[in-house]
């Protein structure tokens, strides 16, 4: 995480309160793995009237979601092991309905491609008050329809080449969530591609990152892939047969 993330301004006088939002209480989620930046977000919400709850990371972050879904999802991009972009695809794919915050400072204050978000909160470069607004407007009845139903993007990691010097990235599958690796020409470019997930065929729309090349390939195979192919194996092996029997 870069330390532009840690700047967030102080709270002026006028801008530590506001009025609480109409009907009932609207929850803020607040995802960041900067627990200083996450709980300082944590007490100007709550102290704007919003009901808020927060976690370190995405994957603490998605078994919130599945307890009880936030109005609004507030998320910094720049987060270990997944990233807020990562994490966001999946947020599009599986719950459209929460509204969409995304938040960094290594970005300046343009929201960065193929992010699907309502909103970007620029840390370090903008005040309170703007987060105030911008949260009242994705919860606004009349605010325009954002992309919300758009295939998410993925951002993979590029991990490396194996011993016949072909490239991969690590993609992870927006339906079932299992990663699997897929080879392409890394020299191309940041561009958006698609690939057919390795365990359930779906589509997987993706963005490939070159700044985890130093990954092994051999570690990451054995670490991620081969937990989650022999977890589907078994699963498969535990079904029960329904086939004819011909006697």
């Amino acid at each position: 995480m870069v330390s532009t993330e840690q700047n967030i301004p102080p709270v002026r006088p006028q801008e530590q309160t506001l009025p609480a939002p109409a009907g009932h209480q609207r929850r803020i989620l607040v995802v960041d793995d900067d627990s200083a930046v996450r709980e300082t977000l944590m007490l100007l919400l709550d102290r704007a009237g919003y009901s808020t709850a927060g976690a370190q990371s995405a994957f603490e972050a998605l078994e919130q979601i599945k307890n009880a879904a936030p109005d609004v999802l507030l998320c910094d991009l720049e987060m270990p092991n997944m990233s807020g972009f990562e994490f966001l695809s999946i947020v599009r794919s599986r719950f459209p309905q929460i509204a969409v915050i995304a938040m960094s400072g290594a970005f300046g204050s343009d929201l960065p491609e193929a992010v699907l978000a309502d909103g970007f909160y620029s840390k370090g470069h903008r005040n309170p008050s703007d987060l105030f607004r911008m949260v009242e407007g994705v919860l606004a009845p009349t605010a325009p329809a954002s992309p919300r139903q758009e295939r998410p993007v993925v951002w993979s990691h590029w991990i490396s080449r194996d011993a016949e010097g072909k490239s991969f990235v690590l993609v992870s599958c927006t339906e079932c969530l299992r990663p699997f690796p897929v080879a392409m020409n890394v020299s191309l470019g940041r561009k958006i591609r698609a690939a057919e997930c390795a365990f359930c065929g779906a589509e997987v729309r993706y963005v490939a990152e070159q700044y985890s090349a130093d990954n092994n390939f051999g570690a990451v195979f054995s670490a991620v892939l081969v937990p989650s192919m022999l977890t589907q194996n078994h699963a498969q092996q535990s079904q029960p047969q329904t086939g004819r029997c011909d006697s």
